[in-house]
């Protein structure tokens, strides 16, 4: 289980949404000000971003008390900010290699902090600069014709396969007990569903491939937790639900991915993930019935169809757990 040793983890979310606003606040005027004065000046970049980083790990290793640790992580905050952003201005012509670098500058700062709130900041930059990576290599090998080609398409169906990969093997959380990332798992999970979520918008409604593979994994996860409460007869109809309720999540990939995730959060209570998950399906579902090229009334059935086999389902499961 995670480690809820941390006393930051326990700030009162008004204090943190206030951190979070001036940190952002303090990064943008500091980054303003030195924009203004050093222009073009990639080396100024450089030299900035290096000290700030440096900076932002060295005060951020320090968690004797409660009361210090704020005050570290008011400092350390809008410092890895201003590191990350004077890094990006600095090597804006090179761009894969600098998202490459800034992801293992964020897995090594979070490897060298010690505050739990800027870890848990760093993994999730960490979790959104690696599918970056991803597209400015293609957007550059191929001259920006990348999402013609479908290469875009092709690494996001393998990004939200590994983000969803690591998402589930977080459940075991007793495989990661013993290493660093075990007091992040929440973390990590968040980061990964709220990734694979938003790289939804480069799958395209015909992708038979991606529908197939997350609704065959939806049935999966479903039948698993529905062979803990019945057997016999029971598990037959219930199979035959399950089996029909995941069908119909492969019409569309914006709701056959949230299904996935919905079942994975419910598995283990993840109330972030699981409305994070469930509002990707609620829009999936509304986007399924404006974009998908059928008559209106046709997908209005089958919408209805749906509905009432999940409703059905979620009678039988009420039924059969009393």
């Amino acid at each position: 289980m995670e480690n809820n040793s941390h006393k930051s983890k326990h700030l009162p979310w008004p204090l943190l949404i206030v951190m979070g606003l001036g940190g952002v606040i303090i990064a943008a005027l500091l980054v303003g000000i030195v924009a203004i004065n050093v222009r073009d000046n990639k080396i100024v970049y450089v030299v900035f971003s290096v000290i700030a980083i440096i900076l932002a790990i060295a005060v951020s290793r320090s968690d004797e008390s409660e009361d210090k640790e704020v005050k570290s992580l008011l400092a350390s905050y809008p410092l890895f900010i201003i590191g990350f952003t004077f890094g990006y201005i600095a090597g804006i012509d090179f761009l894969t290699q600098t998202l490459v670098l800034q992801f293992v500058v964020a897995l090594l700062s979070f490897a060298l902090s010690k505050i739990h709130l800027c870890r848990q900041m760093l993994l999730c930059y960490a979790s959104v600069v690696l599918p970056l990576i991803f597209f400015s290599y293609f957007d550059h090998l191929f001259s920006g014709r990348a999402m013609k080609d479908g290469n875009i398409e092709m690494s996001c169906f393998a990004i939200i396969v590994a983000y969803m990969g690591i998402f589930a093997a977080t459940i075991k959380d007793n495989w990661f007990a013993s290493t660093a990332i075990g007091d992040y798992l929440k973390t990590i999970r968040f980061a990964t569903a709220a990734v694979s979520v938003v790289l939804l918008k480069f799958i395209q409604s015909d992708n038979t491939v991606f529908t197939i593979v997350f609704a065959a994994t939806s049935f999966v996860i479903a039948f698993t937790l529905l062979r803990k409460y019945v057997t016999g007869k029971r598990l037959i109809g219930g199979s035959i639900l399950v089996l029909l309720c995941c069908v119909s999540t492969a019409m569309y990939p914006a709701m056959a991915l949230p299904m996935v995730g919905i079942l994975l959060s419910f598995l283990i209570l993840d109330y972030a993930c699981l409305v994070i998950f469930s509002a990707a399906f609620v829009c999936g579902i509304a986007k399924f019935y404006y974009d998908l090229d059928m008559l209106l009334i046709n997908k209005s059935y089958l919408l209805l169809a749906s509905g009432a086999l999940f409703l059905l389902m979620f009678y039988f499961i009420k039924r059969v757990t009393k």
